[in-house]
């Protein structure tokens, strides 16, 4: 008969073995879990009807692209406000919105005391400036008669010289304001232009544009009294556009001045002119480019915008080493602490998990292995978590 033995392990040696059964079925498990396949749903046409749920197709995404949002504005300079010079009232407009303008086109016409009162100054400066003139002529000839000494010639200079400083200074605040006079006694000779029916009234002067454009607003409310400094037209040269880019400050990082930019719903493109990676209150950092390509932009609006660094790919720096595809932002959903797309297949939808490179509020980039041609959710997310919570 055979004989059995015990075989009695010491304490301690249990314990490490217990151990070791226990990490190994951690380990295995966390594997399992992490290695487990994506969840399929089976939905038939009429189900998914029911759950509102409506499909759109994905599309294949450049590696290293951004999605970013940009306000369209125009280049430095291109757009001017003209304002209120003094405080009074438009008499009349003669521009509405969206009309173009010339250099020197007639905006409207100012009205105020103090356009009288600066040009009776001007006046007044122009008038002692003559006089002191002809007292320099005159005492330049008593001098070389030898009648007055030197010191009244140099004396009548000083005062011809203090003159014509006066008349600079009124015509420069004329100038300033941005006011034409027309007819007689017109003024400063900035002023100085062909007489017409503008600026009939002393104190009323011609605004005009200092730039080639269109009116993108106009004050329209004649005789209302303003303030000085108050807003009245608007205007933009529309042939050269930019894009003002809001970034993340890892985002700024990745790009540099050359770099491509494409504005898909706008058929328009551009190039990224600079970049600035300081942070504002907001953590964020700004960008600017410009539209090499107008397509359909127009000046105000806010669109999304697809950036194309042209990097490498390098999964260490966190960049996509595999499929790279653009789906709609509302496609995303969270499962577990992780993103997640639904992709349509030929019985329902599978849960796909899914890696976010980079998204805006329209478009998102992602990197994950689907089908070819892939359809995902867009409408009706919540419903299929709900199934797939229900299978769990």
């Amino acid at each position: 008969m055979a004989t059995h033995h015990k075989v009695q392990l010491p304490a301690a040696c249990c314990a490490a073995l217990a151990a070791g059964v226990f990490a190994f079925s951690l380990s295995f498990n966390a594997s399992a879990q992490t290695a487990a396949p994506n969840r399929a749903l089976a939905l038939d046409a009429k189900q998914q009807a029911a759950l509102g749920i409506r499909i759109a197709q994905v599309l294949p995404a450049q590696v290293g692209q951004l999605l970013a949002s940009a306000t369209v504005t125009t280049p430095p300079g291109k757009d001017i406000t003209i304002t209120a010079p003094y405080a009074g009232q438009l008499s009349s407009v003669l521009v509405g919105l969206g009309d173009t303008v010339r250099i020197g086109t007639a905006l409207g016409q100012f009205t105020s005391p103090m356009v009288g009162e600066a040009r009776r100054q001007w006046r007044e400066v122009s008038l002692e400036a003559q006089n002191s003139h002809a007292a320099v002529q005159r005492d330049q000839a008593l001098f070389d008669e030898g009648i007055i000494p030197a010191v009244r010639l140099q004396l009548s200079r000083n005062k011809d010289e203090a003159a014509k400083a006066a008349v600079q200074s009124r015509a420069a605040e004329l100038n300033a304001s941005g006011l034409r006079f027309d007819g007689p006694g017109s003024g400063s000779s900035a002023s100085n232009s062909s007489a017409n029916s503008y600026g009939s009234g002393y104190a009323t002067g011609v605004m005009q544009s200092p730039i080639s454009g269109v009116v993108v607003d106009a004050f329209t409310s004649v005789g209302q009294r303003v303030e000085a400094g108050t807003v009245l037209f608007k205007l933009a040269d529309t042939r050269e556009l930019q894009l003002d880019i809001q970034l993340s400050g890892d985002k700024a990082a990745r790009l540099k001045v050359g770099d491509a930019v494409s504005i898909p719903a706008r058929n328009a493109q551009a190039q990224i002119t600079g970049v600035s990676r300081a942070l504002d209150a907001g953590q964020s950092a700004k960008a600017r480019a410009k539209v090499t390509q107008r397509g359909s932009l127009q000046i105000g609006e806010s669109v999304s915008i697809q950036l194309q660094p042209g990097l490498a790919a390098t999964d260490s720096n966190g960049k996509a080493t595999g499929p790279v595809w653009t789906v709609p932002s509302r496609a995303l959903s969270q499962w577990q602490g992780q993103p997640m797309v639904f992709v349509a297949s030929a019985t329902g939808f599978t849960a796909e998990r899914v890696r976010i490179l980079s998204s805006n509020d329209d478009i998102s980039v992602i990197e994950a292995a689907l089908p070819v041609t892939p359809k995902v959710a867009i409408t009706g997310i919540a419903s299929l978590r709900a199934l797939l919570q229900k299978d769990e």
